[in-house]
């Protein structure tokens, strides 16, 4: 799982911070954490499965979450299911950039139920993965009723 000991700061809560402590900020629902963005850092963290889950679920249940910003290799197929089996309830998530993480097909059903039921979803960003056209099916029918503007 992934945990923090350090104290919440005042300044901006995505800028120097070690991922240890966003992540704990995120769990704690502290009103200034509004964007995951540590594709290098979480690359590297080495979280469990159930760790990618309990991320979904703490993001999911922040109600001050818009931003979901994994990208550069943050990510594969396995990781991503994991990580939107908890997010799927989420409902402040405005935009979610993907992009670079060498995702299939496979990592796309997997993100299917959050896509159906993002109400707030503007921009999704799936660009520099291996999804192909299967991938993209899904993804579009999953969108098909979807707010998104972008």
């Amino acid at each position: 799982m992934y945990s923090s000991g350090e104290d919440e700061g005042s300044e901006d809560e995505t800028s120097s911070v070690y991922p240890e402590t966003m992540l704990d900020k995120i769990k704690r629902n502290a009103p200034g954490t509004t964007t995951l963005s540590w594709g290098f850092f979480l690359r590297n963290m080495n979280m469990s499965d159930d760790g990618w889950e309990e991320l979904g679920r703490d993001v999911s249940n922040n109600t001050h979450f818009k931003n979901v910003y994994l990208n550069e290799g943050a990510l594969n197929d396995r990781k991503m299911l994991f990580f939107f089996r908890g997010l799927t309830r989420s409902n402040t998530i405005e935009d979610v950039h993907l992009y670079e993480n060498r995702l299939s097909t496979v990592g796309v059903r997997s993100m299917v139920p959050f896509l159906q039921n993002a109400n707030n979803l503007h921009e999704l960003l799936l660009c520099d993965n291996n999804i192909k056209s299967e991938g993209f099916n899904a993804v579009f029918r999953a969108l098909r009723d979807s707010p998104m503007r972008r």
